[in-house]
């Protein structure tokens, strides 16, 4: 073996060496970069805020259809969609969930709470109150959940004095009314049917 070959094979390990450590670091590297880059795309899925993750929308409540009627503001003495709405904010509010009308700034697909008021017995001052709501959660990227809910009251005949009217009970039920679908929100079953707060 001349000088030269003998020079040569002992030069080899060192730049095999450095070339192995040069492949390590760059593999390194880019570990790190799709590491980076996974994480940024997990914190871009994440709600922004607490707000964001409780958020839910709840348009101005309508009336709907019951059994093939349509309800109509002429058949609702009482203006109920008003006072319900705000029932059932307060109690959404209550229980931590914050309730808005259109879409917040950064709130992202915001889960939609709409309510319709399907029935509504008015019949006189102390006679039966009825008033039956159906609400649909409607959630991204998971089926529409659907809650009916009714109550009714009536004035006992001892506490009916001449300012006692059809709507006087309609106060006290409104408020059950909203707090039965907030506790629905709570865990939305699809298809619950709750007359007076309970199946």
């Amino acid at each position: 073996m001349t000088p030269d070959n003998a020079r040569s094979l002992h030069d080899s390990p060192p730049r095999t060496m450095k070339t192995r450590t040069f492949a390590r670091i760059a593999i390194a590297l880019s570990a790190l970069l799709v590491a980076c880059g996974s994480h940024a795309q997990v914190r871009e899925r994440t709600p922004s805020s607490p707000a964001a993750r409780n958020a839910v929308m709840v348009p101005p409540i309508v009336y709907g259809s019951y059994r093939g009627i349509q309800l109509s503001e002429s058949d609702d003495a009482c203006g109920v969609p008003g006072p319900l709405r705000q029932a059932v904010k307060e109690e959404l509010e209550a229980r931590h969930r914050s309730v808005l009308s259109v879409p917040g700034s950064g709130m992202g697909a915001t889960p939609s709470l709409k309510i319709e008021i399907i029935d509504i017995v008015t019949v006189s001052a102390g006679g039966p109150t009825i008033v039956v709501t159906r609400a649909v959660l409607e959630r991204p990227g998971l089926p529409a959940a659907q809650f009916t809910a009714q109550r009714q009251m009536h004035i006992p005949y001892s506490r009916i004095t001449a300012q006692t009217t059809e709507c006087s009970a309609m106060e006290g039920l409104t408020r059950k009314l909203g707090v039965d679908i907030a506790k629905w929100m709570l865990k939305p079953t699809d298809g619950v049917y709750l007359v007076n707060g309970r199946r």
